[in-house]
């Protein structure tokens, strides 16, 4: 059952490996997404806290966390096809 007060966690998920492909084409939804999800915390717990600068400081981390996730991102796959190709390597040699 869904609603538009919650998130469907595998779509959310989906959206990001989108908007990493194609930012543009991808933001409007992840940001309309992100909005709800920091709403949702908020409100959730009560904080006793002035939303609309709350909303912003939170925007401006998932700003700076996703400018440096497709860097992560990429490290971490050339990390693993490393692995991947260490392994294979080993694997022949046995």
């Amino acid at each position: 059952m869904s609603s538009k007060h919650y998130i469907n966690n595998d779509k959310f998920e989906e959206l990001i490996r989108l908007y990493k492909l194609d930012p543009k084409e991808h933001e409007n939804e992840l940001f309309e997404m992100f909005d709800l999800l920091i709403t949702n915390i908020l409100t959730g717990f009560s904080f006793n806290l002035d939303e609309d600068d709350a909303k912003q400081e939170c925007f401006l981390l998932i700003l700076k966390t996703l400018k440096n996730f497709k860097l992560l991102y990429t490290k971490n796959k050339k990390y693993i096809e490393k692995i991947d190709a260490y392994t294979e390597i080993k694997k022949d040699s046995l």
